[in-house]
């Protein structure tokens, strides 16, 4: 069987692991798959056009499988979670993911679903729009900085060491920055969920009535 789009994918991904996204090449991706690389050419133009099909192929392993909650706020936690398993899951997948075009209809199609819940609730098309690329934007953003800051144990890398840090802050002279410290750059799993529903308390709010 011929090499097709989907096996390239997969190869790039590998890749993506090993390397991270500044060593991403075609020719690297060529050599995994023991092909020259010019056979790439036929399934992907560009490194641009390969981390457009990655970061689609992303967004469809982010996808809810089974019926919607039916609570607007358990749907969009689920789906923020969700996506925040998926880019974590690579090196540098949060990078991969942002600014990238989606390739499949039925990926952008896929966003009726939490807009219909959002609208359902009473939301204006608007908002619930808005929503929905405002909570994108904060996974994106959490899981580059996540993927900075933490090690793959879930261990702060050097440097980032909330305790180290509030000793170099000066507790006593700024208690409120060295407090602020466990905050900034403690767990990331109970940090997300918080960051998450921030943003929800705050859509609530253009609920009307």
């Amino acid at each position: 069987m011929g090499l097709n789009r989907a096996d390239v994918v997969t190869a790039a991904l590998a890749v993506l692991d090993e390397v991270g996204v500044e060593g991403l090449t075609l020719r690297r991706i060529a050599d995994r798959l023991e092909v020259k690389a010019p056979a790439l050419y036929w399934h992907v133009a560009s490194k641009g056009d390969l981390i457009d099909e990655m970061a689609t192929e992303l967004m469809r392993r982010a996808l809810p499988v089974g019926p919607p909650a039916a609570d607007w706020r358990a749907e969009l936690l689920d789906g923020a979670r969700r996506l925040r398993s998926v880019l974590r899951a690579h090196t540098d997948g949060a990078r991969v993911f942002s600014g990238s075009k989606f390739t499949d209809v039925d990926v952008v199609r896929a966003r009726e679903r939490p807009l219909r819940v959002l609208v359902d609730a009473g939301f204006a098309v608007r908002d619930a729009a808005l929503a929905m690329s405002t909570l994108r934007d904060l996974v994106v953003g959490f899981v580059i900085e996540e993927q900075e800051v933490f090690g793959p144990d879930g261990a702060p890398l050097p440097g980032y060491d909330p305790d180290a840090r509030a000793a170099a802050v000066g507790a006593q002279e700024y208690p409120l920055a060295a407090q602020a410290g466990p905050t900034a750059w403690g767990p990331p799993d109970e940090r997300f969920d918080d960051a998450v529903r921030f943003l929800l308390d705050g859509l609530a709010a253009r609920l009307p009535g």
